[in-house]
């Protein structure tokens, strides 16, 4: 597996290659050459993903997969540079959908790209590349090489082929998102530069692994007596994480960039490229700089929420359908860094997954926009309607990935938010650190009403677009000319004006770019657990230092009953089962003896008899005889249950 996980990021190179080959032969042979890469590339993404080992219990150490490392500077050199790359249970998700998103890209980009094809699709592959090498990377530098790969690709796409203001757009996206790499990249070289100086070896080492393991042993100093250097460190990788998130306030790049980037890169940036940013707080922020983590929590959750309602808002006012997605991602987005920064299981595995579901279902809306736009030349929401009765097909995958963003149960946004909010009550009422227990759950609360206006703007623009009186714009299309998405148009000649008979539903092409996203949506929603179980290990490993260092700086809060709550560990907080139970009977927290605790979509259930390795939890068997239910207080929380509660 090790050759194939390099075969896979670099393939898109040789189709990049043979695309520049193929421009003399026409936009045809570009097409299908671009096409055929993308398409071997997901299948060999599809295979790693199978092979990815799926039963590690949590608790465990998540071990990395299909890793490869080679010196790049000699065995015998005193700077140990590797190209290491692997797979984790953080990355393996991620890395499956930047492959399944740039063959969606590739097959909506089919009759929308006229002018340089070869440029274009050459771009697209490379730009894959490096979203993949991301992913993959476990050396610093590698890190940041291919993070640098995937804004120059899109900082050309969007400026050549994007829509009226592509040029300002994408100078606005350059430069926000290389200055906040910069500074991130400062960050990491200090982090490199301080193990190497406080190692007694002085091994001046650049792989992710090895400093998270050193930096857990011998942190960065946060304390007045030695200094606040971790917290300078970290501030300056919020910088350029943040960014790229984009969380408020450094979202302003992002409508506009999305709003004139071509469908394809609108489809790419969406699904993957904001994912880097909370990808790169799981990866460096959290697990090498815990302290500096937990003291930054509440701002981060503030900030994480303003961003939830400030972008549902932005999303209301908009009367564009392209710049409404746009603003609906950074509403969705701070759902993500809720989740993150909220430092229990529940909430990071909800973060994580809601990274995959933003990707799928916003990924769909963009392609779903960019295919409306081809047809009627306008992006303006009050210049449609009813289009349901003319083009039955775009109006039922509308409305399914509609329903998937908001969070329908049963679609793959449910799950996600659903474990986002948990986290986030659990974090503010039962695991609240002294002191900000009233501050988290007035967040939580909010963050609620994050959801509500989700459904409002979504269910608000399927109205008006698919339903009601049908309303068509006349297409004016310049003749020899080209009318780009923005709407301008490239060319002179007489204006023609297309008939409304001449607007055709979704072609064979676009349901084929659409349905590997629908049936993810369907299977994310109904059984999460395939996802979650990979992405469980990998996060408690990570997070478990900056949840301990949340609970040692701000101490514990006491519970309605008076007695301090406890945290059990990240384990017995997520998946899978069988650990879980395993950790609530081995901590007093007051079962009765050998009994244990097991989590429930009704709640939670005290089993009175001995959980077994082999037992299954009482979860999966509500029938039990001896499974006594958790009863509530009076405030709604749930008592320890003690042989003497009645």
């Amino acid at each position: 597996m090790q050759d194939l996980l390099l075969v896979t990021i670099l393939f898109p190179l040789v189709g990049m290659a043979l695309v520049a080959l193929a421009a003399p032969w026409g936009r045809a042979v570009v097409r299908q050459s671009a096409l055929t890469t993308a398409l071997i590339t997901l299948v060999l993404a599809a295979v790693l993903v199978a092979h990815f080992p799926h039963g590690v219990a949590a608790g465990s150490h998540a071990p990395d997969f299909a890793v490869t490392e080679l010196r790049w500077l000699g065995e015998h050199s005193p700077i140990d540079i590797r190209f290491a790359i692997g797979l984790d249970g953080l990355s393996v998700w991620l890395f499956g959908l930047t492959a399944l998103l740039t063959l969606t890209a590739v097959l909506v980009s089919w009759e929308s790209i006229k002018d340089r094809a070869a440029g274009f699709y050459a771009l697209l592959l490379l730009l894959e590349t490096g979203m993949l090498g991301v992913f993959a990377a476990r050396d610093i530098i590698l890190f940041y090489i291919f993070f640098e790969f995937t804004l120059i690709p899109l900082f050309f796409l969007i400026g050549i082929w994007g829509s009226e203001e592509r040029r300002y757009a994408a100078a606005k996206f350059f430069l926000f998102t290389f200055a906040g790499s910069v500074l991130t990249f400062l960050g990491l070289l200090a982090i490199v530069i301080w193990q190497y100086l406080s190692s007694p070896a002085h091994e001046l080492t650049f792989s992710i692994p090895r400093l998270t393991a050193a930096l857990a042993k011998n942190p960065l100093p946060i304390d007045a007596a030695h200094g606040y250097l971790q917290l300078v460190v970290f501030l300056a990788l919020l910088a350029g994480f943040a960014i790229k998130v984009p969380m408020f306030p450094l979202h302003t790049w992002l409508p506009l960039a999305h709003t004139q980037a071509p469908a394809a890169g609108s489809v790419l940036l969406a699904g993957v490229l904001l994912k880097i940013g909370s990808y790169g707080f799981l990866r460096f922020s959290i697990p090498m700089l815990p302290q500096a983590t937990a003291w930054c929590v509440p701002l981060l959750l503030w900030l994480s929420v303003i961003g939830i309602v400030y972008g549902a808002l932005l999303a209301l006012a908009q009367t564009d359908m392209k710049r409404l997605v746009a603003c609906s991602s950074v509403s969705h987005m701070g759902f993500v860094m809720l989740g993150i920064f909220a430092l229990n299981a529940q909430g990071l595995q909800g973060g994580v997954l809601q990274m995959l579901n933003h990707g799928i279902s916003t990924g769909a809306l963009f392609a779903l926009v960019g295919m409306l736009y081809e047809r009627y030349h306008t992006r303006r929401i009050a210049d449609l309607g009813g289009l349901a009765r003319r083009l039955p097909r775009l109006a039922f995958f509308l409305v399914l990935f509609s329903l998937s963003s908001i969070g329908l149960p049963g679609t793959n946004g449910f799950p996600g938010e659903f474990l986002i909010l948990t986290g986030m009550f659990q974090r503010g009422w039962s695991q609240a650190p002294a002191g900000l227990g009233w501050q988290l759950l007035v967040i939580a609360v909010l963050a609620v009403s994050g959801v509500v206006l989700g459904a409002w703007y979504m269910l608000s623009l399927v109205q008006r677009v698919l339903f009601g009186p049908l309303r068509e714009p006349e297409v004016h299309v310049e003749s020899g000319g080209r009318k780009n998405e923005g709407g301008g148009v490239a060319g002179h000649g007489a204006a023609d004006v297309l008939p409304h008979s001449a607007v055709r539903d979704l072609s064979f092409r676009e349901v084929m770019a659409l349905t590997p996203l629908a049936v993810f949506v369907f299977w994310i929603g109904l059984v999460p657990n395939d996802f979650l179980q990979p992405i469980a290990p990998a996060v408690e490993s990570l997070a478990a230092p900056a949840d301990a260092a949340l609970q040692q700086r701000y101490g514990r809060s006491e519970n309605p009953n008076g007695v301090a709550s406890s945290s059990p560990g990240l384990s017995a907080r997520g998946l899978p089962w069988e650990a879980a139970l395993n950790a609530f009977s081995s901590t007093p927290t007051g079962l009765r003896p050998g009994g244990a605790a097991a989590a429930t979509p009704m709640g939670l259930i005290a089993s009175k008899g001995p959980v077994t390795p082999g037992s299954p939890p009482a979860a999966r068997n509500l029938g039990l005889e001896d499974a006594t239910p958790l009863r509530l207080n009076r405030r709604g929380s749930i008592p320890l249950v003690t042989d003497a509660t009645p």
